[in-house]
């Protein structure tokens, strides 16, 4: 015996609870009901057995999948470039502890999203039963009933002062089935993609022929574009850091702050091509470029602390000056501590 689809308007709450429990009574179990408002009303209020949300599993799911996304790129990322700077471990408290932050507050708030548009069976690709002024206030109830039952309904939809009755073949309206999880298979497997493409070429799993290394690049020195240079004759509020060519200043002992001051800072500005031990071990740019000397501490021996200071405050070949990153002071500390290299 055909189904048919009955969709009845109600004016109030109380009214629509009533038609609720007596259309029960003809025996048209709760999953054949479907009650459709503007607000968000409980199901309890309609003594109907309270619908089961998605939320909260897909917010631990998200958070779950956050923290993984926030390891692999503190720890994977680290062990597959590792850089030494500044003296610090690969991964650092706090910088560590905010990304696995950020990461699991925005797959907890991307999982909570995708289980309401689960909950609310988003995207509805079917045909649905509907009437406009239910956004106007009223409030649908949609009975699904064997032509039997489908009299009784409406004679119980009447007897409430209904204010819209429709009558449909509920073979006019299919359910959703494959079709919902073939969209949601689709949006799944592009983003997917557009997940997997970047990671893939990033980290060289799938290689396009392209420049991506440095000593295939055109050089650019560190610190060049367009700037207003300094008026002739001008000196630094610090001082001159030249005279005719000589370094103003003169070398800092190499006493025990200075060769600790001067191991910070080769580390953050040096360690990438030179290695933190002058052999280029570990030097993630260094690498790239076999003119870098194997030894640093052999070969500052044979240059003057002046030479030394030049090279690092004016760079040298492919090596860029430092002058904006190093005060004078620091350029000594330097010094210092790659002379210390090869003692």
């Amino acid at each position: 015996m055909a189904d048919f689809l009955l969709l009845g308007l109600f004016d109030n709450v109380e009214t629509t609870a009533d038609v609720v429990d007596e259309v029960r009574a003809l025996g048209v179990p709760d999953e054949q009901m479907t009650v459709m408002s503007h607000v968000p009303y409980s199901s309890k209020i309609f003594a109907r057995k309270p619908v089961r949300l998605w939320f909260l599993p897909f917010v631990l799911g998200g958070a779950a999948l956050g923290a993984l996304v926030a390891f692999f790129l503190t720890y994977g990322t680290s062990y597959l470039y590792p850089i030494e700077v500044g003296g610090q471990g690969l991964n650092p408290v706090p910088p560590t502890a905010i990304i696995y932050f950020e990461m699991i507050s925005l797959f907890s708030m991307l999982g909570a999203f995708a289980g309401f548009l689960l909950q609310n069976r988003f995207p509805i690709l079917t045909r649905r039963m509907y009437d406009e002024r239910i956004s106007d206030g009223y409030i649908g109830l949609e009975v699904c009933a064997p032509l039997a039952v489908a009299e009784q309904v409406v004679t119980v939809f009447e007897a409430h002062h209904a204010r819209v009755i429709k009558r449909e073949d509920a073979a006019a309206f299919k359910p959703q089935g494959i079709r919902h999880l073939l969209f949601w298979g689709a949006v799944g497997t592009g983003g997917l993609v557009a997940v997997l493409v970047p990671l893939l070429l990033s980290y060289d799993i799938v290689r396009v022929p392209w420049i991506n290394k440095m000593d295939d690049t055109v050089v650019v020195r560190a610190q060049e574009g367009p700037r207003l240079a300094a008026p002739v004759g001008a000196v630094p509020v610090q001082g001159p850091v030249f005279i005719a060519g000589e370094p103003a200043t003169a070398p800092l002992p190499a006493s025990e702050v200075s060769l600790q001051r001067g191991q910070m800072l080769y580390g953050t500005n040096c360690a990438m091509c030179h290695g933190l031990q002058g052999d280029r071990a570990g030097a993630e740019v260094g690498k790239y470029f076999p003119e870098i000397p194997q030894s640093l501490g052999a070969r500052a021996a044979i240059l003057s602390d002046q030479d030394l200071f030049r090279v690092i405050r004016l760079g040298r070949n492919r090596m860029p000056g430092l002058a904006e990153n190093l005060s004078p002071g620091e350029t000594w500390d330097i010094v210092n501590y790659v002379r210390s290299l090869g003692e």
